[in-house]
Protein backbone atom coordinates (compact mmCIF):
# COMPACT_ATOMS: atom_id res chain seq x y z
CA UNK A 1 0.00 0.00 0.00
CA UNK A 2 2.93 2.54 0.46
CA UNK A 3 4.17 2.45 -2.84
CA UNK A 4 0.19 2.12 -4.75
CA UNK A 5 0.47 6.30 -5.19
CA UNK A 6 3.57 8.32 -5.80
CA UNK A 7 4.47 10.52 -2.36
CA UNK A 8 7.00 13.20 -2.89
CA UNK A 9 9.17 12.17 0.41
CA UNK A 10 9.18 8.31 -0.69
CA UNK A 11 11.10 7.01 -3.39
CA UNK A 12 10.02 3.99 -5.46
CA UNK A 13 13.64 2.17 -6.10
CA UNK A 14 12.41 -0.46 -8.61
CA UNK A 15 12.34 2.03 -11.69
CA UNK A 16 9.85 0.60 -14.32
CA UNK A 17 8.58 -2.34 -11.65
CA UNK A 18 6.99 0.76 -10.02
CA UNK A 19 3.13 0.05 -9.42
CA UNK A 20 2.33 3.43 -10.47
CA UNK A 21 3.34 5.77 -13.37
CA UNK A 22 5.90 8.26 -12.61
CA UNK A 23 5.51 11.11 -14.18
CA UNK A 24 7.32 14.17 -12.00
CA UNK A 25 11.11 13.25 -12.22
CA UNK A 26 13.14 15.70 -14.17
CA UNK A 27 15.81 14.43 -16.94
CA UNK A 28 17.70 11.99 -15.10
CA UNK A 29 16.40 12.12 -12.02
CA UNK A 30 15.46 8.59 -10.48
CA UNK A 31 12.60 8.40 -8.10
CA UNK A 32 15.06 7.41 -5.33
CA UNK A 33 16.88 10.72 -5.92
CA UNK A 34 13.83 12.76 -6.19
CA UNK A 35 12.68 11.56 -2.50
CA UNK A 36 15.97 12.21 -1.18
CA UNK A 37 15.82 15.51 -2.28
CA UNK A 38 12.65 16.38 -0.48
CA UNK A 39 13.50 14.81 2.90
CA UNK A 40 16.68 17.07 2.59
CA UNK A 41 14.72 19.75 1.79
CA UNK A 42 11.93 19.24 4.37
CA UNK A 43 15.12 18.49 7.18
CA UNK A 44 16.63 21.63 5.99
CA UNK A 45 12.70 23.87 6.40
CA UNK A 46 12.22 22.40 10.28
CA UNK A 47 13.69 25.53 12.87
CA UNK A 48 14.81 23.12 15.48
CA UNK A 49 16.13 26.06 17.44
CA UNK A 50 13.09 28.02 17.67
CA UNK A 51 10.80 24.35 18.83
CA UNK A 52 13.59 24.00 21.36
CA UNK A 53 13.65 27.87 22.91
CA UNK A 54 10.16 28.42 22.39
CA UNK A 55 8.07 25.04 23.06
CA UNK A 56 10.89 23.46 25.18
CA UNK A 57 12.00 26.43 27.12
CA UNK A 58 15.94 26.33 26.28
CA UNK A 59 15.80 23.52 27.80
CA UNK A 60 17.22 20.36 25.32
CA UNK A 61 19.04 20.65 21.94
CA UNK A 62 18.28 20.39 18.40
CA UNK A 63 18.97 16.87 17.09
CA UNK A 64 19.19 16.38 12.97
CA UNK A 65 19.12 12.47 13.24
CA UNK A 66 17.28 10.06 15.56
CA UNK A 67 20.53 8.83 15.89
CA UNK A 68 22.74 11.63 15.74
CA UNK A 69 22.95 14.71 17.50
CA UNK A 70 24.94 17.10 20.10
CA UNK A 71 24.44 14.56 22.97
CA UNK A 72 25.06 11.90 21.64
CA UNK A 73 28.50 9.70 21.16
CA UNK A 74 30.66 10.34 17.66
CA UNK A 75 28.76 13.81 17.38
CA UNK A 76 30.90 15.84 14.96
CA UNK A 77 28.96 19.17 13.86
CA UNK A 78 31.83 19.43 10.87
CA UNK A 79 31.34 16.27 9.38
CA UNK A 80 29.83 15.52 5.91
CA UNK A 81 29.23 13.35 3.66
CA UNK A 82 28.22 12.97 -0.82
CA UNK A 83 27.84 10.50 -2.98
CA UNK A 84 31.26 9.47 -3.37
CA UNK A 85 31.63 8.36 0.49
CA UNK A 86 28.05 6.41 0.13
CA UNK A 87 29.34 4.43 -3.09
CA UNK A 88 32.55 3.94 -1.17
CA UNK A 89 30.76 2.06 1.50
CA UNK A 90 29.18 -0.18 -0.53
CA UNK A 91 32.35 -1.25 -2.37
CA UNK A 92 34.10 -1.25 1.32
CA UNK A 93 31.72 -3.93 2.93
CA UNK A 94 30.73 -5.99 -0.42
CA UNK A 95 32.06 -8.95 0.72
CA UNK A 96 28.87 -10.81 2.20
CA UNK A 97 27.70 -14.17 0.96
CA UNK A 98 24.46 -13.99 2.67
CA UNK A 99 23.23 -10.40 1.12
CA UNK A 100 25.45 -10.65 -1.36
CA UNK A 101 27.69 -7.51 -2.72
CA UNK A 102 27.13 -4.53 -1.91
CA UNK A 103 27.25 -3.24 -5.38
CA UNK A 104 24.31 -5.06 -5.61
CA UNK A 105 22.48 -3.28 -3.65
CA UNK A 106 19.68 -1.45 -5.16
CA UNK A 107 20.93 2.05 -3.60
CA UNK A 108 24.13 1.93 -5.05
CA UNK A 109 25.44 4.12 -7.40
CA UNK A 110 21.93 6.05 -7.85
CA UNK A 111 22.97 9.33 -9.65
CA UNK A 112 22.76 12.28 -7.24
CA UNK A 113 21.80 15.65 -8.64
CA UNK A 114 24.91 17.27 -7.34
CA UNK A 115 26.86 14.52 -6.79
CA UNK A 116 29.91 17.15 -5.22
CA UNK A 117 27.34 18.00 -2.48
CA UNK A 118 28.44 17.73 0.47
CA UNK A 119 25.37 17.12 2.65
CA UNK A 120 26.07 18.10 6.49
CA UNK A 121 25.86 16.42 9.75
CA UNK A 122 24.37 20.11 11.71
CA UNK A 123 21.67 20.52 9.39
CA UNK A 124 21.21 24.19 8.88
CA UNK A 125 17.53 26.03 8.92
CA UNK A 126 17.18 27.65 5.58
CA UNK A 127 14.62 27.61 3.67
CA UNK A 128 15.93 29.24 0.59
CA UNK A 129 18.34 26.05 -0.14
CA UNK A 130 15.19 24.03 0.80
CA UNK A 131 13.17 25.73 -1.55
CA UNK A 132 16.04 25.65 -4.71
CA UNK A 133 16.49 21.27 -3.37
CA UNK A 134 12.41 21.20 -4.31
CA UNK A 135 13.00 22.50 -7.74
CA UNK A 136 15.74 20.38 -8.81
CA UNK A 137 13.48 17.52 -7.16
CA UNK A 138 10.62 19.02 -10.09
CA UNK A 139 8.51 20.23 -7.28
CA UNK A 140 8.50 23.73 -8.06
CA UNK A 141 6.08 26.73 -6.67
CA UNK A 142 2.30 26.66 -7.88
CA UNK A 143 0.49 29.03 -9.28
CA UNK A 144 -1.90 28.74 -6.36
CA UNK A 145 1.56 28.56 -3.97
CA UNK A 146 1.75 25.16 -3.70
CA UNK A 147 4.63 22.64 -4.28
CA UNK A 148 2.65 19.33 -3.27
CA UNK A 149 0.82 17.90 -0.13
CA UNK A 150 1.87 15.67 2.64
CA UNK A 151 0.31 14.72 5.56
CA UNK A 152 2.15 14.00 9.16
CA UNK A 153 0.55 12.10 12.19
CA UNK A 154 0.95 13.68 15.46
CA UNK A 155 0.09 12.46 18.78
CA UNK A 156 0.93 12.51 22.41
CA UNK A 157 4.39 10.89 22.45
CA UNK A 158 6.73 10.77 24.51
CA UNK A 159 6.77 14.98 25.21
CA UNK A 160 3.30 14.72 25.87
CA UNK A 161 1.36 17.54 24.33
CA UNK A 162 4.69 19.30 24.00
CA UNK A 163 4.74 17.10 21.27
CA UNK A 164 1.73 17.99 19.30
CA UNK A 165 2.79 21.47 19.60
CA UNK A 166 6.37 20.16 17.94
CA UNK A 167 4.49 19.09 15.00
CA UNK A 168 2.47 21.96 14.32
CA UNK A 169 5.75 23.85 14.20
CA UNK A 170 7.01 21.34 11.90
CA UNK A 171 4.02 21.50 9.57
CA UNK A 172 4.14 25.71 9.75
CA UNK A 173 7.77 25.32 8.82
CA UNK A 174 6.44 22.82 5.42
CA UNK A 175 3.89 25.70 4.75
CA UNK A 176 6.10 28.17 4.25
CA UNK A 177 8.21 26.07 2.00
CA UNK A 178 4.68 25.65 -0.18
CA UNK A 179 4.57 22.20 0.93
CA UNK A 180 0.70 21.93 2.19
CA UNK A 181 0.68 20.04 5.11
CA UNK A 182 -1.99 18.07 7.09
CA UNK A 183 -1.89 17.08 10.24
CA UNK A 184 -3.39 13.93 11.05
CA UNK A 185 -4.02 13.14 14.97
CA UNK A 186 -4.88 9.57 15.66
CA UNK A 187 -4.55 7.56 18.12
CA UNK A 188 -1.37 6.12 18.38
CA UNK A 189 -1.78 2.59 19.57
CA UNK A 190 -4.79 1.66 17.69
CA UNK A 191 -4.29 3.64 14.09
CA UNK A 192 -0.56 4.47 13.73
CA UNK A 193 0.70 1.15 15.55
CA UNK A 194 -0.42 -1.13 12.95
CA UNK A 195 0.33 0.45 10.40
CA UNK A 196 4.25 0.71 11.63
CA UNK A 197 4.08 -2.98 11.96
CA UNK A 198 3.01 -3.88 9.05
CA UNK A 199 4.54 -1.36 7.20
CA UNK A 200 1.79 0.51 5.59
CA UNK A 201 2.38 3.57 7.08
CA UNK A 202 3.19 6.24 4.32
CA UNK A 203 3.54 9.63 6.38
CA UNK A 204 5.94 10.71 8.70
CA UNK A 205 5.30 10.81 12.39
CA UNK A 206 6.92 13.31 15.27
CA UNK A 207 8.12 10.64 17.67
CA UNK A 208 10.87 8.84 18.91
CA UNK A 209 11.75 5.55 17.28
CA UNK A 210 14.13 4.05 19.90
CA UNK A 211 13.69 6.00 23.41
CA UNK A 212 17.40 5.74 24.62
CA UNK A 213 18.98 5.62 20.94
CA UNK A 214 21.26 8.75 22.96
CA UNK A 215 22.75 6.02 25.44
CA UNK A 216 23.81 3.60 22.40
CA UNK A 217 28.00 3.15 22.82
CA UNK A 218 29.20 4.27 19.89
CA UNK A 219 30.65 0.77 18.85
CA UNK A 220 26.98 -0.22 19.49
CA UNK A 221 24.78 -0.57 15.87
CA UNK A 222 22.12 1.59 16.12
CA UNK A 223 19.21 0.35 17.79
CA UNK A 224 17.29 -2.82 15.56
CA UNK A 225 14.15 -0.88 15.66
CA UNK A 226 15.51 1.00 12.80
CA UNK A 227 16.31 -1.81 10.58
CA UNK A 228 14.14 -5.16 8.63
CA UNK A 229 15.64 -6.90 12.37
CA UNK A 230 12.31 -5.21 13.96
CA UNK A 231 10.14 -7.96 11.48
CA UNK A 232 7.65 -8.82 12.54
CA UNK A 233 6.58 -6.65 15.50
CA UNK A 234 6.73 -2.62 15.41
CA UNK A 235 9.51 -0.60 13.55
CA UNK A 236 10.26 2.61 12.36
CA UNK A 237 12.77 1.84 9.47
CA UNK A 238 13.40 2.70 6.21
CA UNK A 239 14.94 -0.95 5.08
CA UNK A 240 17.58 -1.84 3.08
CA UNK A 241 20.40 -4.30 2.34
CA UNK A 242 23.34 -1.81 3.52
CA UNK A 243 22.22 -1.35 6.87
CA UNK A 244 21.02 -5.58 7.61
CA UNK A 245 24.55 -5.67 6.59
CA UNK A 246 25.75 -3.21 8.70
CA UNK A 247 24.06 -4.49 12.13
CA UNK A 248 25.39 -7.91 11.61
CA UNK A 249 29.01 -6.84 11.03
CA UNK A 250 29.25 -4.96 13.90
CA UNK A 251 27.89 -6.74 16.11
CA UNK A 252 30.39 -9.88 14.80
CA UNK A 253 33.46 -7.32 14.86
CA UNK A 254 36.50 -7.69 17.35
CA UNK A 255 37.55 -4.24 17.19
CA UNK A 256 36.55 -1.48 19.23
CA UNK A 257 37.72 1.06 16.69
CA UNK A 258 36.39 -0.83 13.68
CA UNK A 259 33.03 -1.01 15.42
CA UNK A 260 33.16 2.72 15.92
CA UNK A 261 34.18 3.27 12.82
CA UNK A 262 31.19 1.34 11.09
CA UNK A 263 28.83 2.83 13.34
CA UNK A 264 29.86 6.40 12.17
CA UNK A 265 29.75 5.04 8.48
CA UNK A 266 25.73 3.89 9.24
CA UNK A 267 25.34 7.35 10.23
CA UNK A 268 26.29 8.77 7.43
CA UNK A 269 24.65 6.28 5.21
CA UNK A 270 21.06 7.63 7.27
CA UNK A 271 22.38 11.20 6.88
CA UNK A 272 22.81 11.04 2.88
CA UNK A 273 19.40 9.32 2.36
CA UNK A 274 17.81 11.26 5.42
CA UNK A 275 16.44 8.15 7.06
CA UNK A 276 14.61 9.15 10.18
CA UNK A 277 15.29 12.88 10.41
CA UNK A 278 15.72 14.79 13.51
CA UNK A 279 13.88 17.41 15.21
CA UNK A 280 14.73 17.93 18.45
CA UNK A 281 16.20 16.33 22.15
CA UNK A 282 14.10 16.97 25.23
CA UNK A 283 16.40 17.13 28.26
CA UNK A 284 16.18 13.71 30.23
CA UNK A 285 17.38 13.50 33.47
CA UNK A 286 16.72 12.86 37.47
CA UNK A 287 16.79 15.16 40.49
CA UNK A 288 18.16 14.66 43.26
CA UNK A 289 19.12 16.30 47.03
CA UNK A 290 22.34 17.44 46.66
CA UNK A 291 22.56 17.36 50.55
CA UNK A 292 22.41 13.90 50.69
CA UNK A 293 23.46 12.49 46.61
CA UNK A 294 27.05 13.68 45.37
CA UNK A 295 26.33 11.99 42.36
CA UNK A 296 24.05 9.58 39.81
CA UNK A 297 25.55 8.72 36.90
CA UNK A 298 23.97 6.11 34.67
CA UNK A 299 26.43 3.65 32.31
CA UNK A 300 25.90 4.39 28.65
CA UNK A 301 23.65 1.54 28.13
CA UNK A 302 20.84 0.61 25.70
CA UNK A 303 18.17 1.78 28.15
CA UNK A 304 18.86 4.76 30.92
CA UNK A 305 19.67 2.55 34.61
CA UNK A 306 19.01 5.90 36.78
CA UNK A 307 16.86 3.69 39.39
CA UNK A 308 20.11 1.56 40.13
CA UNK A 309 21.38 2.75 43.64
CA UNK A 310 24.62 1.15 42.73
CA UNK A 311 25.00 4.23 40.98
CA UNK A 312 24.52 6.66 43.31
CA UNK A 313 27.35 8.19 45.38
CA UNK A 314 26.50 9.55 48.71
CA UNK A 315 27.74 12.93 49.72
CA UNK A 316 30.39 13.12 52.41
Amino acid sequence: PVFAEDHAHLGCPWGDKCPYEDTNNPDGVSDMEQARLVRWALGMAIDREGIVEVLQGGLGTPIYLELMGPKFPGWDPTRTVNQAAINSYHEKYSDNALLGPGTDWIEYDIPAVEPDYDWPWEIPTDLEEAGRLLDLAGYPVGSDGVRFEISLNKYACETGDVCLEQADAVAASWEQLGVKTTLLTEEYGAVVVPRMRDRTQPWPVVKNCSVETANYPLDWPPPPSDSTFSRPGWGCAFESKFLDYMYITINGEESKSAREAMHLDMVDYYYYWQLYGGMVQPPRGVAANPETVDSWSSRSSAAGYWGRPQHIIPAK
